[in-house]
This record gives structure tokens, C-alpha cells and sequence, in this order.
């Protein structure tokens, strides 16, 4: 089996530049979180080191500089965007109308939504499944 190639990934340069205050989430965790604070190195690492830093800026920026989801940096939220990226990457051509289009969906609405449903599926699949259809 073919081993994708791993992008380097500076992924405290790449939050730096979006805005995103990391921390470990291991070592300092709340449950509330202040905009911009992300406790989810691994995730962002896994994501980075997969698609880029480039994918990876994109994914911080669609959730910080959206109308009221600059808090939800949780480790599902990150994979189903940057998972609808990957397999939607018409989306990304949409340019500021991605932008727009994400100022009116609720990223914690969408979250919650996800673990209520119960569906055997990991929440950012079943978030990926919402935020397509909050997208069409």
C-alpha cells in the first residue's frame, strides 16, 4: 500500500498567522472557549501535514472570520471542514462567497446537531454530511 506524502507543517506559524492561539490540549483544556483559542495541535498537525499549510490556513480562517464561530476550534469542527475542502474542492473556488456563505451557518449548532444524531459515525462525518447541506 502507497503511503501519501506528509507536507511539512509549521502549524503554530500557520494559527500565528490566522489568528488561532494553540495550546496543549493535553496539559490545558476548558470547556468554554474565548475566540481564536484552539486545543487541538494534533488535529491541525494531522490536517497540515496531509493537505498543506495552505488547506490548513484555509480551514482556521473559514471558522475564525466567519460571523460568530471564532470558538469553534474543536478537533471534530477542523476535520469536517477541512475534510468538505478535500472532497468538495469546488467550494474553494468560490472564493469571499465561501466566505459569506459560512457567516450564515452556526459551527456550534452544527456540532451539537452532529452528536445528537447518534449515527454510529464519527460527528465530523456526520458535520461534513450538515455543512454540505448548509452549503447547497
Amino acid at each position: 500500500m502507497k503511503r501519501k506524502k506528509q507536507h511539512p507543517c509549521d502549524i503554530h506559524k500557520t494559527a500565528r498567522q490566522c489568528g488561532v492561539r494553540l495550546y496543549n490540549g493535553a496539559r490545558q483544556y476548558h470547556k468554554t472557549r474565548n475566540a481564536g483559542e484552539c486545543f487541538s495541535p494534533a488535529t491541525l498537525r494531522r490536517i497540515g501535514r496531509a493537505h498543506g499549510e495552505p488547506h490548513l490556513a484555509l480551514v482556521l480562517r473559514l471558522i475564525v472570520e466567519t460571523e460568530g464561530n471564532a470558538a469553534e476550534l474543536y478537533a471534530e469542527t477542523l476535520a469536517a471542514v477541512s475534510s468538505l475542502l478535500e472532497h468538495k474542492p469546488e467550494l474553494i473556488e468560490r472564493g469571499a462567497a465561501l466566505f459569506d456563505a459560512f457567516d450564515n451557518i452556526d459551527l456550534c449548532a452544527i456540532r451539537r446537531r452532529a452528536h445528537a444524531m447518534k449515527c454510529g459515525l464519527p460527528a465530523s462525518h456526520t458535520m461534513r454530511i450538515l455543512l454540505l447541506l448548509a452549503l447547497a
